[in-house]
């Protein structure tokens, strides 16, 4: 048996048989004889991967995921399968080759590009490859003849864990990064996800993942293999996590649907600090109504029984597109331009506050002005909704621009601290590269200090919602400035737990 060290990007215990699951399609680079056919034979095998991704929609655990919609919007674009055909037109490529020759310029080219976004399309365009040419090449997933499979591959594609998601217990992966579609996933159904640059196992080998130690084991024992098999079933009757109210320290939980407040209440968390509401406008073509959104707050309002929760207001743009709203850049743009749908939102959050534990945050706020212009208009809607409930209302601090103009931030009930985007724009990197931040995290520690600082001078409640949040050593820095408020994925609820005994001595 062989330990190896790893990199813990979703925490967890597996066990189960390894399967390499690398890309091993083949591209011929002979000339091909009928152009017409290989062009029907691109459209076919873009229609199937089309189909398979509308067909995850309708699954339960899948119906939320906006890389879905992404990878769609990418394969119909005209302009793609239009350079695709030209190359089997003119150069008498294969389906194949004249993809892959295309998909990759793009991957090159937002490799390149200057922005964050436009960088972390890269993994989009290549699971979309990765699929495509496997439908082309009519070479599928291979299969093991167990029920839990530990996935090897070069980078964690989102269709992979789609593919296996009957059977998948874990991921080991040469590089990848926290923020990506594949490790948000992971995370939200409690898969363990480990990087390891240089690992060569065989199909079928004994493997164990275990986050705790930072290791992997390959080529475990039989008796091992079993012993984790018992203490995942113990695990599986989850204790709530420790309250650490005493401290005056809060672990809140970032959900997207109302499915998520049951691991809430079992962990007892003490409630929702991050509510993704845009999550739950992208099941249907068109807008919910004002009575269809406020059954679903209602709901979540209910049965968190008094638990606080804060809804962010719809964030779209980028790669969070809606099919009936146009909207390039997230920001107060998309509430101007879509009136109606912002009004109907915080209507239906007002009436979901029958307890007065309701936050409404805004994202992406950039100048005082808009927060005050946002924050001023849910007042009208109060007044005018002769809605009487106490609700506070807050931004999230994920800007350079807000950052640079804290000072003007004074009248404001809190602040949550969106990491992953204030770290991508600070330093210009990926978000799927947030988590690895020795080369930044003592200048970021710096800025987030004035902001803890600049929030107890002026009496705003402070709290975190970023990935970084759950980071060990980084939460010990956190708490090291005065930050008490930590909002994480349920799933990172137990390891934040762990370093949050640690900052506070706790055994």
């Amino acid at each position: 048996m062989q330990e190896v060290k790893v990199e813990v990007i979703s925490h967890g215990m597996a066990y189960g048989k390894a399967i390499s699951v690398m890309d091993n399609y083949v591209i011929s680079n002979s000339l091909c004889s009928n152009t017409m056919l290989e062009q029907q034979l691109i459209r076919k095998s873009i229609e199937e991967v089309i189909v398979d991704l509308k067909q995850l929609q309708q699954e339960e655990v899948f119906k939320d995921e906006e890389f879905i919609f992404v990878h769609i919007m990418i394969l119909q674009d005209p302009v793609l399968l239009q350079e695709v055909d030209n190359l089997i037109e003119k150069k008498r490529y294969h389906a194949a080759k004249a993809f892959d020759e295309v998909i990759s310029y793009y991957i090159e080219k937002f490799s390149q590009a200057s922005t964050v976004y436009l960088k972390e399309r890269n993994l989009d365009l290549k699971d979309i490859r990765n699929r495509v040419l496997k439908k082309l090449n009519r070479n599928f997933f291979k299969t093991l003849d167990t029920d839990k499979v530990i996935l090897i591959c070069d980078e964690l594609y989102p269709s992979l864990l789609m593919e296996y998601k009957d059977s998948v217990a874990g991921v080991i992966a040469f590089k990848g990064g926290s923020t990506s579609h594949g490790a948000i996933l992971c995370k939200a159904r409690e898969i363990p996800y480990v990087i390891s640059p240089v690992i060569d196992v065989e199909d079928e080998t004994n493997m164990v993942i275990d986050s705790r130690l930072n290791a992997i084991f390959i080529d475990a024992s039989e008796e091992m293999m079993h012993e984790y098999k018992t203490l995942k079933k113990q695990l599986k009757v989850d204790k709530p996590i420790d309250d650490f109210s005493k401290y005056k320290i809060k672990v809140l939980a970032n959900i997207s649907s109302n499915e998520e407040i049951d691991k809430v209440l079992k962990y007892n968390m003490y409630g929702v600090g991050l509510y993704r509401t845009e999550f739950i406008f992208m099941n249907l073509n068109r807008p919910l109504s004002m009575e269809e959104q406020c059954d679903i707050y209602s709901e979540a309002v209910l049965r968190l029984n008094g638990k606080t929760i804060c809804f962010r207001t719809f964030d779209v743009g980028d790669d969070k597109q809606l099919s009936y709203l146009h909207t390039s850049h997230k920001g107060i743009d998309n509430y101007k331009n879509n009136r109606e749908l912002f009004v109907n939102q915080i209507k239906a959050i007002l009436a979901s506050n029958r307890y007065s534990n309701i936050k409404i945050m805004f994202p992406m706020i950039e100048s005082y002005d808009e927060f005050r212009y946002l924050r001023d208009w849910v007042y009208k809607i109060k007044r005018e909704e002769r809605n009487y409930s106490y609700i506070k209302v807050g931004m999230m601090l994920e800007t350079k621009q807000a950052l640079d103009h804290l000072e003007d931030f004074k009248d404001i009930d809190f602040m949550s601290l969106g990491t992953n985007d204030l770290t991508s724009e600070l330093y210009n990197i990926k978000r799927s590269e947030v988590l690895n931040y020795q080369s930044f995290i003592d200048d970021l520690i710096s800025k987030l200090q004035k902001v803890s600082e600049h929030c107890r001078k002026y009496n705003i409640e402070l709290s975190i919602c970023g990935e970084l949040a759950g980071c060990s050593d980084v939460t010990k820095k956190l708490y090291d400035i005065n930050i008490k408020n930590y909002s994480v994925s349920v799933s990172n609820a137990r390891a934040l737990e762990h370093s949050l005994k640690e900052c506070l001595k706790i055994k």
